[in-house]
């Protein structure tokens, strides 16, 4: 990987050219420069004429990060099971030979995406545009940093026998398009339809599985169940996203575009954090809704920091994910109390947990940490097959790791929670619990259900 810190322009472009033709190999050229101030949501809507179906987009709770990709200079197909570590394989061979201008240290080349929740899983056919993992480097990324401050990335594959002069004039056509496109208002379709899938069934199975926990096969199990939305139209992420944005501005949200399907969400799950040898994992299991008033609202949370079957659900997933970390950190640090995360729907049970790394890569924490306890359950491989079992649907990308990682292996991954696949004329969106001893049939179907208002609502439709 050669690094330049100081822009050479075309003379280096061509020099990455020649070193295509030389090695009759592949050459990544990765470019980033400081642009005037755009809104990331406005540069992904204007790469919808050029780049429909190879766009992402990225935005942490505190908009520290936001990234918005248009085209895709290079997509990775995981296929593979063990598809963590085909990604590290893939990317660390795709960037040996790489040339890349930047500014900033932390700018540069970046893949986003995610993987599959459980590969085992028979592969439904609306995953099918996804595989086990599914990242792309965009070919143009916008990116707006802590500061406010906005760069552009570059990328194009330079290949052998391709004319260096021509992408390279093609490339600022299409730079020029993306930033100075005004963008007009989305006509938006309309809900015909919201199918529930055997509700009736799925709260059987999950009496079913208390049985087995009462019985002390397993102390915690995941279940899923999904909703089927139907539009008069094909519906288009970028409507989804602004509401989203809109909606949910403090939790993590993402979209990830394969040709006509979309995998979309809100969540407030992260999964890790990486940056330099700093990282940080989050705790988040235990729920209860939002009150109508104050007083409500804080009575409720108060509840919720009382509960036992709750509390007992959120100390085993701190002491797993405290328990996975301590071998890949130096040094750990885990609060010894929750506090409250409050969302606009729901509020959650939530431990911060820091640590201090030698690792080189985000994907060794991604790895060790998925599934946790509050989207799979414990023990892992007990819970993981109960899921195969009860849950007839693929849960896709659904409760597994998306983000994004960058040439120095740094990064961020959150659990795709609040979520759902737009694919065609349709959306099929998730929601989970966490199934314990204490827990009810009924009440843990209506924790669905409030779980699912998010994205039901960024759809365009209702739930009751």
């Amino acid at each position: 990987m050669r690094i330049l810190h100081q822009s050479q322009g075309f003379t280096t472009f061509e020099q990455a050219y020649e070193m295509a033709e030389k090695s009759n190999q592949p050459v990544l050229y990765s470019k980033t420069m400081e642009v005037e101030s755009i809104d990331p949501l406005q540069f992904y809507e204007a790469g919808y004429s050029i780049f429909n179906g190879s766009r992402s987009f990225w935005q942490d709770p505190k908009s520290e990060l936001v990234f918005a990709g248009a085209g895709s200079a290079k997509t990775f197909y995981i296929k593979e099971e063990e598809r963590f570590d085909s990604l590290s394989v893939q990317w660390k061979s795709y960037l040996k030979n790489a040339v890349i201008e930047k500014g900033k240290a932390w700018t540069g080349p970046v893949i986003l995406g995610g993987f599959s929740f459980d590969p085992k899983k028979k592969k439904s056919v609306e995953w099918s545009a996804f595989e086990q993992g599914y990242f792309q480097l965009p070919a143009f990324m916008l990116t707006v940093d802590q500061y406010g401050k906005t760069f552009l990335t570059m990328n194009v594959e330079c290949k052998k026998g391709d004319h260096a002069v021509q992408v390279w004039n093609q490339m600022q056509k299409q730079k020029t398009a993306l930033l100075n496109k005004s963008v007009s208002s989305l006509k938006d379709v309309n809900v015909l339809a919201i199918k529930e899938f055997d509700p009736e069934e799925w709260k059987s199975s999950l009496t079913s599985v208390v049985g087995q926990i009462s019985r002390g096969e397993v102390e915690k199990v995941v279940l899923a169940r999904k909703v089927k939305v139907t539009f008069d139209d094909q519906k288009r992420s970028d409507s989804v996203l602004e509401k989203l944005r809109d909606d949910q501005s403090e939790s993590f949200i993402f979209s990830f575009e394969s040709g006509d399907s979309c995998f979309i969400g809100a969540t407030p799950e992260r999964l890790i954090k990486k940056h330099q040898q700093q990282v940080l994992s989050t705790c988040l299991a235990g729920s209860i809704a939002r009150g109508k008033t104050v007083e409500e609202d804080q009575q409720f949370g108060n509840e919720l920091l009382n509960d036992e079957k709750n509390l007992g659900e959120h100390e085993i997933v701190v002491r797993m994910i405290s328990k996975s970390l301590e071998d890949l950190c130096s040094e750990l640090t885990v609060p010894d109390q929750p506090v409250l995360m409050k969302m606009r729907d729901i509020q959650h049970l939530y431990t911060p947990v820091e640590g201090m790394t030698a690792r080189s890569s985000i994907l060794e924490f991604v790895k060790e940490l998925h599934p946790t306890p509050a989207l799979g359950g414990t023990p892992t491989s007990e819970a993981m097959q109960i899921i195969r079992e009860e849950e007839e649907m693929d849960r896709g990308f659904y409760a597994a790791p998306v983000g994004w990682l960058n040439a120095e292996g740094d990064g961020e991954f959150a659990v795709a929670i609040r979520s759902g696949l737009l694919s065609g004329k349709h959306a099929y969106l998730y929601a989970g619990c966490g199934v314990v001893k204490d827990s009810d049939a009924e009440g843990e179907y209506q924790e669905t259900l409030i779980k699912l208002r998010p994205m039901v609502r960024a759809v365009g439709g209702t739930i009751s």
